[in-house]
């Protein structure tokens, strides 16, 4: 009883000594409830996160936990499965549905948290790791990657704690640990994302140590023996099993989608959708917008202590420069790459949150900031749950005609988005040409037919009086064909 109302007296302490950390620690929360409750109230968009929905709905299906497949017999050799297995256990535990497919990812967000604030709290004190959480929770960026179904929220997850793991093995805390956490977490990496994984944590570390002049001593300090055996142990198995069930896999992946990909620009050998052609430079743009509003921050911390990351006093300047190769690392990277994604910035987001917090101090107007986060993610979860963002998923379209149960096929007028295979249950095929869509709707005793707007002019001829309109999207059309009519 005592230690109760010791406790809670701590609490309110807390809360009458330091209003600002409150208020910091009230955003904070505010800011996971609203994104956890947020997780089923839209559907799958599309392209990407239907994409990968459908990936991990396929493997629940089939229950072939090794290979993850594009569609029926068609393995998906463009990323490893570890987002896969999280989403389809996700699936397996509370239904195939929006909800369950993210809160894995919600829950890799929310370890890289965790793991910020042990961090900090260990380098400073806990008001700066509060602070610290505080700037990466509301990012925009984490905001966002944090509740849909990616690779990038794992990949941040992994990188945080490859970076963090080697420096409390360098600093001689608990060394063997820390060394085998790191060799786990590229392997894990590894799982996640590829080779990439290892190449985000390797660059900002042999940079670092050249830089600060301990290369040696860096490379003294991790246990390699054993480190690599754990690492190879965590990623051969999966790696070796991939290319016998799928051969070829191993060479698309890895001189496909870790060389082509970032060197050659409009890359046409994606097998499973479709280069993104950027101009040189664009990864700065990305990392200004999704690291908003704390990138502008930085940029004016910057600009006010002339570029100096050591204004403050009492600042290690050993962990600053660590902090700040680590969140440069990807944009440095990915600075000539043609084929990017905003979400590619990420890895280098709880630097940047630790970083800062050596460089201001937690006050009202950061609170505002961070509440102005709060504010624009109340207002997308709205927009998305209301008009669904334009409806650029196929839910809109076949939510209100087919159940849970509903085995029947739906046929989509030569192409098909990855949300309709997703909200089909794998019933959505494509239909080319009009003699292969007629000789199918005469062998179905009950079917439907989704055809785009400006094609409809194509296929309604072919439909005769046994289809009648279903519905509609933005998008396309929906026709109800039955034999009966």
């Amino acid at each position: 009883m005592w230690h109760k109302v010791e406790s809670m007296n701590r609490i309110i302490s807390f809360y009458k000594n330091q209003p600002i950390l409150a208020t910091g620690l009230g955003i904070i929360i505010s800011i996971l409830m609203i994104r956890l409750l947020s997780l089923g109230l839209y559907p799958y968009f599309d392209t990407t996160e239907a994409r990968y929905g459908e990936t991990a709905r396929l493997m629940f299906e089939t229950q072939n936990w090794v290979t993850p497949f594009f569609d029926y017999e068609v393995p998906f050799w463009g990323k490893p499965p570890f987002y896969v297995w999280i989403t389809a256990l996700g699936f397996s535990s509370f239904g195939v549905n929006e909800f369950a497919g993210r809160l894995p990812h919600f829950l890799c967000g929310l370890l890289t948290l965790v793991m910020v604030y042990r961090f900090m709290k260990t380098l400073v004190n806990q008001n700066a790791a509060i602070l610290a959480v505080l700037i990466l929770s509301s990012s925009m960026g984490f905001i966002i990657s944090s509740g849909i179904v990616m690779t990038d929220t794992a990949l941040l997850m992994s990188v945080t704690l490859s970076m963090i793991s080697f420096w409390t093995c360098f600093k001689g805390i608990k060394p063997k640990q820390s060394s085998y956490l790191f060799f786990a977490s590229l392997g894990l990496g590894m799982l996640i994302k590829g080779p990439i994984a290892v190449v985000l944590a390797g660059i900002p570390l042999v940079l670092w140590s050249l830089w600060q002049g301990c290369f040696v001593k860096a490379i003294r300090a991790i246990f390699w023996g054993r480190g690599l055996a754990l690492f190879l142990v965590i990623t051969l198995p999966w790696y070796i099993w991939a290319e016998l069930r799928t051969p070829g896999f191993i060479e698309y992946f890895i001189v496909g989608e870790h060389i082509k990909r970032f060197l050659v620009s409009g890359w046409q050998g994606d097998l499973y959708g479709s280069a993104h052609n950027e101009a040189r430079g664009t990864i700065w743009l990305f990392w200004l917008a999704s690291a908003f509003p704390w990138s502008f921050v930085l940029i004016y911390q910057l600009i006010k202590r002339r570029f100096s990351l050591f204004a403050k006093p009492n600042t290690d300047p050993s962990v600053v420069s660590y902090l700040a190769i680590w969140m440069l690392t990807p944009m440095l990277f990915f600075t000539f790459a043609g084929n990017i994604l905003p979400a590619y910035v990420l890895p280098g987001f709880g630097a940047m949150a630790m970083l800062l917090t050596y460089l201001i101090d937690h006050t009202k107007a950061i609170n505002w900031l961070a509440g102005v986060s709060l504010v624009l993610l109340t207002c997308a979860i709205t927009a998305f749950s209301i008009n669904g963002a334009g409806r650029n998923s196929e839910y809109y379209l076949l939510s209100p005609v087919l159940g849970d149960k509903d085995k029947t096929h739906v046929y989509y007028w030569q192409s098909a988005p990855f949300s309709a295979r997703f909200y089909s249950q794998g019933r959505a095929k494509v239909v080319a040409d009009g003699s292969t869509l007629a000789q199918l709707l005469a062998q179905e005793s009950h079917a439907l037919v989704a055809v785009r707007h400006e094609q409809a002019y194509q296929v309604t001829p072919l439909l005769g009086d046994r289809c009648q309109f279903a519905g509609e999207s933005k998008r396309r059309i929906l026709f109800n064909c039955n034999n009966k009519f």
